[in-house]
C-alpha cells in the first residue's frame, strides 16, 4: 500500500508541475533560436576490447574513454570547431562556413581524427596493456544548422537540428577509417582554390553516394 501511494502521490505531483512549467511564460529575448549554415562533421565511434576481471576492466575503459575524449575535443578546438554533441559513440562538431576555410578546416580535422585514432590513442592504450581499441568513420557535409536553447545546463543547454546533420551522421555510419563529405563540400572545396592537393573518389553505399576525402 505505501508503494502504491508513493506512486500515485509523485505521479500527480509531477504533473501539476508539469502544468505550472508549460503555463509558465519565457521571456522572447531570453532565449533567442540561431539559423547559420555550418560544415558539420560527426563521428561514429565504435571500441572492441576484452572483458576479464569487471573492475580492472572499467577502470581501464575510463582511461581509455578520457584519453579519447580529450584528443578529439582537442583536434576540434585546434582546426576552429566547435563540439555540440559528445557520448561513448557519437560526437558532431561543426564550423561556422563565415570563417575563412571554415570547410576546408573541417575535412583536416576529419583526417586528423581518423589518424590520431590509429597513430596515436589505440597504440598508447596498447603500450599500456589496456585492451581497448577504438575505430569510427568521419561524415562531413555542409547546410543549414538550428540551434535552439533548452533552457537547462544538464544534460545539454542547447539543441542542434539540421538536414547537414543528418546527411554528417549518414555517411560517418558508411565507413570506419576514413572521411566521407557530400557534394556540396566536395564542390565547395574545389571552388576555393585550396593549396592542398586532395582527392574525392566516389564512394556510393546503398542509395548514399558520398566522397572519400584524401589529401597529400
Amino acid at each position: 500500500m505505501q508503494q502504491a501511494e508513493f506512486v500515485r502521490t509523485t505521479y500527480e505531483s509531477l504533473m501539476e508541475q508539469t502544468k505550472r512549467l508549460v503555463q509558465r511564460k519565457a521571456e522572447p529575448e531570453a532565449y533567442v533560436p540561431s539559423e547559420e549554415r555550418y560544415a558539420v562533421l560527426h563521428l561514429t565511434v565504435e571500441a572492441d576490447g576484452r572483458e576479464e576481471h569487471r573492475e580492472r576492466d572499467l577502470n581501464r575503459a575510463q582511461i581509455g574513454i578520457m584519453r579519447f575524449v580529450t584528443v578529439i575535443a582537442q583536434i576540434v578546438s585546434g582546426w576552429g570547431g566547435k563540439l555540440i554533441e559528445a557520448s561513448h559513440q557519437s560526437y558532431t562538431a561543426i564550423f561556422p562556413t563565415e570563417e575563412e576555410d571554415a570547410v576546408g578546416r573541417s575535412c583536416l580535422c576529419g583526417m586528423q581524427i581518423v589518424q590520431a585514432i590509429d597513430n596515436v590513442i589505440n597504440p598508447s592504450l596498447a603500450e599500456e596493456g589496456i585492451p581497448f581499441r577504438f575505430r569510427g568513420g568521419v561524415g562531413i557535409s555542409m547546410g543549414q544548422v538550428y540551434g535552439f536553447h533548452t533552457g537547462l545546463s544538464l544534460p545539454a543547454n542547447s539543441l542542434y537540428y539540421g538536414e547537414a546533420i543528418t546527411s554528417a551522421v549518414e555517411y560517418a555510419n558508411m565507413t570506419d577509417g576514413e572521411v566521407i563529405v557530400d557534394k556540396v563540400v566536395k564542390e565547395h572545396f574545389e571552388r576555393s582554390g585550396s593549396e592542398y592537393k586532395v582527392q574525392f573518389v566516389p564512394y556510393r553505399y546503398h542509395e548514399w553516394v558520398g566522397y572519400r576525402f584524401h589529401i597529400g
